[in-house]
């Protein structure tokens, strides 16, 4: 996410630091801050983060000078040149290279009161924006409604005339205009469109590509054609399905019978096993007997 002001303080002037927040983002800043912050390395996420903004805030202070994630995060503001701010809380100089950059005094800062110091980085932090004329409005107070409209209407595209625009909007129960994320998907879906009905057809001339794209008549009966299709061959299936069930039933095996079993030739007749078993390889006692149940004798050797 990109944003317009990384702001830089000690742990111990955090206070301070959130009013300054809190002052920016009422003029619609988008301002980096990490008010639960207690690391003191200046990490990849950290510096990614002042990469993506437009200016670095930095509050200087007592307790500034003797961190060493405030010294880091300054030294990676310095690295890019018109992106360093810098606020002096108290009267104490930083050392080179900052100590020789301009320093806004914000010193006798409170929720009640605004030094000039203030209004000037404002004014700095504004310019890097291309915004105009901030200090003529923090100078309106709640009643000069007639001079914030003028305001507004002077600076139409600043964030608080669009913020302000949103909100009439909101209030006339209007929706609010889509990303431009939305918009660019918006514009491929419309190019992919341009020229067809959504169907492959070219639209009919006169007629919107959106309302060129609704389903006709024809499709829909198209539609209703192909699942009819769809449904028939699946009645089909069944239907052979239960055709194979009932000839499996008709010709299922049947029991053994004892007439069955008395026309069946017996393994016991010793004639069919000579006949089909190669000479020598007969028992004599098949050939000239019948096999009755008894012991098992071994008569090969005979």
């Amino acid at each position: 996410m990109a944003y317009d002001v990384f702001l830089v303080s000690a742990n111990e002037d955090r206070d301070t630091a959130k009013l300054i927040a809190r002052r920016l983002r009422a003029l619609k800043f988008k301002v980096w801050f990490d008010q639960k912050q207690v690391d003191e390395t200046f990490d990849a996420k950290d510096a990614r983060n002042a990469m993506n903004s437009t200016s670095m805030l930095v509050l200087w202070s007592e307790n500034a000078v003797k961190s060493d994630w405030v010294r880091a995060a300054a030294s990676v503001g310095h690295s890019r040149p018109g992106t360093l701010v810098q606020m002096a809380l108290d009267k104490t100089i930083p050392y080179e290279p900052f100590r020789t950059n301009k320093r806004f005094s914000i010193a006798s800062m409170t929720s009640r009161k605004t030094p000039e110091g203030f209004y000037q980085a404002v004014d700095e932090l504004g310019s890097r924006d291309g915004r105009t004329d901030l200090r003529e409005w923090m100078g309106y107070g709640s009643k000069d409604e007639d001079e914030r409209a003028d305001w507004l209407a002077a600076h139409p595209e600043d964030p608080l005339a669009l913020h302000a625009k949103a909100q009439r909007e909101k209030e006339l129960g209007k929706k609010p205009a889509p990303a431009p994320e939305a918009q660019g998907a918006a514009a491929l879906a419309a190019a992919s469109l341009k020229g067809t009905n959504g169907n492959g057809h070219r639209p009919v001339a006169g007629v919107k590509i959106a309302e060129a794209a609704r389903p006709t008549a024809a499709t829909i009966r198209q539609a209703d054609a192909d699942m009819g299709i769809g449904w028939g061959t699946i009645g089909g299936i069944v239907v052979a399905i239960g055709a194979m069930l009932v000839l499996a039933w008709v010709f299922r095996s049947q029991p053994l019978t004892s007439e069955m079993r008395a026309s069946m030739p017996a393994i016991s007749n010793g004639t069919p096993v000579a006949m089909t078993c190669p000479a020598g390889q007969v028992p004599r006692s098949l050939v000239n007997q019948v096999l009755q149940p008894g012991a098992i004798v071994d008569d090969t050797t005979e």
